[in-house]
C-alpha cells in the first residue's frame, strides 16, 4: 500500500517539476518525506523481527545443512527431539544415493530419554534403552540389534560433583570389556584413555589415549543432537568399529551428534589420538578451525585430518603383508540453520 502511495506521490512530483508549483511542490516532498520515514521504520523492525527469528532458528533448528548433509529435527512440546532424519552423502562417492539415518526418541516421566530407535534407509537397526540413577544422570544404556536380541550394553561412572569419569562397554561378542577414563583440567576435558578397542585387521586388543584442546575465546553455541547423556550412546559405540573412531561417523560431524561430557562448551580446537597397537605409537592428529557470524554462531567448518593406516592384507600367494599408508585429508563445509 505504502509502496503504491509513494510511487503515486513522486509521480505527481514530477508533474509539479514540470509545472513550475512550487505549494503542490512542497506538498508532495513533504509527504514523501513523511511516508518514506514510516517505511524506512516498518523496515528497521521487520529487519529487527527477522534478526530474532534467525537466532531462535539457530537455537531451536527445524533443520541443519552441512555441506550436502542435512538434518531435520522435529520437536515435541518441552522442546525436546523426538526425531532426527539426517541425509547424508558418501565423499567417495558423491553421485551415489545418501544414507538417510532416523532416530526416533522417546522420554519418560521425568523428561530423560528412555529408548531410541535408529534406522537407516527405512531398515531399523538397532535401539537403545537407558537407565538414570536418582539424580537423573545416565548409569546404563543398553544396546538391541534389530530382533531384540541385546548386543552390548555401557555403563557410567561420575564423581560426587556429577562429572563423568568412566564409561565400560560390553559387547557379547567380545571377551574383553572397553573402557573408559575422563582426565579434566579446570573443569575442561583433556584426557581420554581407552582400553581393550579391538583391531579386526591384527584381531588383537589395544589401548589409546585421546588429548583435546579448545579454543578458550569461543564458546560452542551449537546445541548438539544429542547433548547431555544421549551422547554416550556415540562416546561409547567402540565395538562396532574397525579402528579408531572419535564420533558417530567422521571427525567433521563432532559439532553435532555429541559431546564428551557436560564440561565441553568451547569449540574444539585439535584431537590427537595415540594408539598403542603394532608395537609403535599409531598417531592421528585432527585440526578445527572456523568461522562465525556476528552471534559467534559457527558458519564453516574446516578439518583437516592427519593419519596412518596400518593394517594386513592377504596376498595371492598365501599370508599376508603388513601395509603402512599415510593420509591427509581436507574438509570444508558450510553451516546453515533454519525453522524448516
Amino acid at each position: 500500500m505504502k509502496k503504491t502511495v509513494l510511487k503515486n506521490i513522486a509521480s505527481n512530483l514530477s508533474n509539479q517539476i514540470q509545472k513550475n508549483n512550487p505549494f503542490h511542490l512542497f506538498c508532495s516532498i513533504a509527504l514523501l518525506l513523511i511516508l518514506f520515514s514510516s517505511c524506512s521504520s516498518d523496515n528497521s523492525a521487520q529487519e529487527d523481527a527477522e534478526a530474532v527469528n534467525t537466532t531462535a532458528c539457530k537455537k531451536r533448528p527445524g533443520k541443519i545443512d552441512f555441506g550436502r548433509d542435512n538434518s531435520e529435527i522435529i520437536y515435541n512440546a518441552q522442546d525436546k527431539p523426538i526425531k532426527i532424519i539426517t541425509t547424508v552423502f558418501n565423499p567417495a562417492g558423491p553421485k551415489e544415493p545418501p544414507m538417510k539415518r532416523v532416530y526416533t526418541i522417546e522420554y519418560n516421566a521425568q523428561g530423560n530419554a528412555e529408548k531410541i530407535s535408529k534406522s537407516i534407509d527405512n531398515h531399523e537397526e538397532s535401539q537403545y534403552k537407558l537407565e538414570y540413577n536418582s539424580s537423573g544422570k545416565l548409569i546404563k544404556q543398553s544396546q538391541f540389534n534389530a530382533t531384540g536380541v541385546l548386543t552390548a550394553y555401557t555403563t557410567a561412572q561420575y564423581d560426587g560433583k556429577g562429572v563423568l569419569t568412566g564409561i565400560i562397554t560390553h559387547n557379547e561378542n567380545t571377551s574383553a570389556d572397553v573402557t573408559c577414563e575422563y582426565q579434566y583440567e579446570n573443569g575442561i576435558l583433556i584426557k581420554k584413555s581407552i582400553q581393550n578397542l579391538y583391531d579386526l585387521d591384527s584381531q588383537e586388543y589395544y589401548n589409546a589415549d585421546y588429548s583435546y584442546t579448545y579454543f578458550l575465546d569461543k564458546e560452542n553455541k551449537i546445541k548438539t543432537y544429542f547433548e547431555g547423556p544421549i551422547g554416550l550412546l556415540f562416546i561409547s559405540d567402540l565395538t562396532n568399529k574397525q579402528s579408531l573412531q572419535y564420533l558417530a561417523d567422521e571427525s567433521n560431524y563432532q559439532l553435532f551428534y555429541a559431546r564428551e561430557t557436560s564440561l565441553e562448551n568451547k569449540m574444539l580446537k585439535n584431537i590427537e589420538i595415540i594408539a598403542y597397537r603394532y608395537n609403535t605409537r599409531d598417531t592421528t592428529k585432527i585440526d578445527y578451525s572456523y568461522d562465525y557470524d556476528a552471534e559467534g554462531f559457527p558458519t564453516v567448518q574446516r578439518v583437516n585430518y592427519e593419519n596412518t593406516t596400518r593394517r594386513y592384507v592377504s596376498t595371492p600367494f598365501g599370508g599376508s603383508v603388513f601395509l603402512v599408508t599415510p593420509s591427509n585429508n581436507y574438509v570444508l563445509k558450510s553451516l546453515n540453520f533454519s525453522c524448516n
